[in-house]
């Protein structure tokens, strides 16, 4: 069993607390008083941290997350030094159960990658600032070419994939197209 809820964080960004009967992970920690808050409302220890680019909004939140814990923190090969295991394209992850593949999608950064996992039949992307309802992240470092070809990388995954994204843009995104 998988559960995966948000955690609201500043003023449109989502953590992800992923918990299934082996453990629980955050995706993406901008900050860590909300993520406390969670964990301890819910009685969960943290088994580990998954980051997919190097911005603060995503990242901010690790040193406090894993100030009591020797956490593994997975996140992309850049110069964050509380990353622990930096992971490339097609590396494979096994974390709390599940199995997630690592994705490069540069174009919102160099360095961004996704985390999926086909979870026996039900495959779950976590794309960070690549995909978003109604449209896609903006180009920061990347280029444009690259933001489409990750765009192109995402679009051939099974269409049931169910996409958790890191922010809530949809309202804003609609009204702009």
């Amino acid at each position: 069993m998988i559960n995966i809820e948000p955690i609201k964080a500043f003023s449109d960004n989502y953590i992800w607390l992923v918990t299934t009967n082996e453990g629980s992970i955050v995706i993406d920690p901008g900050e860590s008083k909300n993520t406390l808050d969670s964990l301890k409302n819910k009685q969960i220890d943290l088994s580990g941290i998954l980051i997919t680019h190097h911005h603060f909004d995503h990242t901010g939140g690790i040193s406090d997350l894993s100030k009591n814990n020797t956490l593994d923190v997975y996140g992309p090969n850049n110069d964050i030094e509380s990353i622990t295991k930096r992971v490339i394209n097609g590396d494979v992850i096994n974390v709390i159960g599940l199995s997630f593949e690592i994705i490069e999608i540069p174009g919102h950064t160099l360095d961004h990658i996704a985390y999926y996992s086909f979870n026996e039949g039900n495959p779950i992307l976590f794309c960070g600032d690549t995909l978003f309802s109604g449209g896609c992240g903006r180009i920061f470092e990347g280029t444009y070419e690259q933001m489409h070809n990750s765009l192109k990388k995402l679009k051939c995954l099974p269409k049931n994939t169910k996409i958790y994204c890191g922010h809530e843009y949809t309202e804003s995104n609609f009204k702009f197209a």
